[in-house]
């Protein structure tokens, strides 16, 4: 997840020149980021101005010496639909944050298991059934059919070729057509891969 977090954030290390108005004066705040170790935690120092709690503690708003704000940093963000809180710490000065990302509840997410062996075993018999009732006979008239184009097309050299792109192709149909719950077993089982 820390890697989200980075991503998330946009953090690197430079000067930021973050208005939301047209600046009254100079509006240049410099700042370092860095990962801390572990790579749990986000920390940023400013070279000037100050990072304040937003009213509510929904965001941190960074600001300038003479307190104008600059820029606003949300303390959520969102993960398919569900907002993953992060926690931050300001220094003493106002000048550090360190920003931790807390780890969500999987039933929140919707995590789910990675493989399923139930959904393998679906996939497999409704292919089977499918091969089965139509899928062999289509097979082989796509491989007929693939062999005789491949043949014409590229004088013999493209007649085992074409016989495999043809059977492929046959076979598939042939299973689609012969059970039409085959497809959907197979992209059901494809959801539980990582």
């Amino acid at each position: 997840m820390s890697v989200a977090v980075v991503a998330a954030m946009g953090i690197g290390a430079g000067t930021s020149y973050a208005n939301s108005a047209p600046p009254q004066g100079d509006a240049t705040v410099g700042y370092q980021t860095s990962v801390q170790p572990g790579g749990r935690s986000v920390a940023t120092v400013l070279d000037s101005g100050a990072f304040k709690l937003a009213s509510g503690g929904t965001a941190v708003d960074v600001v300038d010496n003479a307190g104008a704000q600059l820029d606003r940093i949300p303390l959520a963000y969102g993960i398919d639909g569900a907002l993953v809180p992060i926690s931050a710490a300001i220094g003493g000065d106002g000048r550090s944050l360190t920003l931790t990302p807390q780890a969500p509840d999987p039933a929140v997410l919707g995590v789910h298991p990675v493989y399923s062996q139930t959904a393998y075993q679906n996939m497999v018999t409704q292919i089977e059934w499918g091969w089965l009732h139509g899928g062999q006979v289509n097979a082989n008239i796509g491989a007929g059919i693939g062999a005789v184009v491949g043949c014409v097309l590229f004088l013999f050299v493209g007649c085992i070729p074409g016989a495999a792109i043809g059977a492929t192709i046959g076979a598939v149909t042939g299973v689609v057509n012969a059970n039409p719950a085959a497809q959907p077993a197979v992209f059901d089982f494809l959801r539980t891969l990582p």
